[in-house]
């Protein structure tokens, strides 16, 4: 499902075995007044102990815990609190974990190269409802989605590739449906064709191949939303809302 925005301050855990490093984030993202931090981690175990005695919007985790996995630490996070939004961190952008992570319900990945103000700034887009991804990480999930589907997202039609862009930039079906004008019905219909024609199992592999072929841009500060407007902004696949409200027939 789409997740709704959250209001400021945010509350950030901060997960990383690096002591040092950690406490030196923390005290560069304080200083942004829309982040708070609620804890610091040095073990999985902690991290997961901090999400079970308190809120906790979004985490900041380190994948590469000395002896704990980070996608092991990321499962556990979500069972304390369903609702976490969790951004990777990992110093390799080229391994199983950024789309092992994203399949599990992660909401962003980032290199450990990324400066502490675009940190901050992936923050603020994961607390819109969007998602973040570094470049460098972004161009080696593009290149994971099977096969080469650009030929067949050029058989789209443009309402297919409209609504597959704003799939891609983590929009639920409602909030699609309001942009285009269309019903809820019709943009699952849609969505429905989209996963066939494309061979793509789940809206994360959408997301992929809409990166791929340069529908969205995921670099971008996700905007407001507003309906009526096109699509804004950096973000990613959610599994998108069902039901609801019904705005215009397509």
């Amino acid at each position: 499902m789409s997740m709704r925005p959250v209001k400021p301050p945010y509350r950030l855990l901060l997960v990383d075995d690096h002591k040092f490093v950690c406490e030196m984030l923390a005290h560069k993202l304080a200083l942004d007044r829309s982040i708070e931090i609620v804890g610091i981690a040095n073990h999985g175990a902690t991290a997961v102990a901090i999400a079970r005695a308190q809120a906790v919007d979004i985490v900041l985790l380190d994948m590469a815990l000395e002896q704990e996995d980070g996608i092991g630490v990321a499962r556990q996070l979500l069972e304390a609190q369903p609702g976490i939004r969790i951004i990777g961190l990992s110093v390799h952008d080229q391994s199983y974990y950024p789309l092992a992570l994203l399949e599990l319900g992660g909401v962003g990945f980032l290199s450990k190269r990324t400066s502490a103000r675009d940190i901050g700034e992936a923050v603020r887009r994961v607390a819109a409802g969007g998602m973040a991804v570094s470049p460098e990480i972004a161009v080696f999930l593009a290149t994971q989605a099977s096969g080469s589907p650009l030929e067949r997202v050029k058989q789209l039609t443009a309402k297919e590739t409209e609504v597959l862009g704003n799939l891609a930039t983590g929009l639920s079906v409602k909030e699609i449906a309001l942009r285009l004008g269309l019903t809820t019905k019709t943009v699952q219909s849609h969505r429905n064709s989209l996963r066939k024609k494309l061979q793509a199992r789940t809206d994360v592999e959408l997301c992929l191949i809409a990166i791929k072929a340069g529908l969205v841009d995921i670099h971008r500060p996700r905007a407001p939303e507003e309906p009526g407007q096109g699509s804004a902004g950096a973000t990613g696949p959610r599994e998108s809302d069902r039901g609801g409200a019904q705005g215009p027939e397509e």
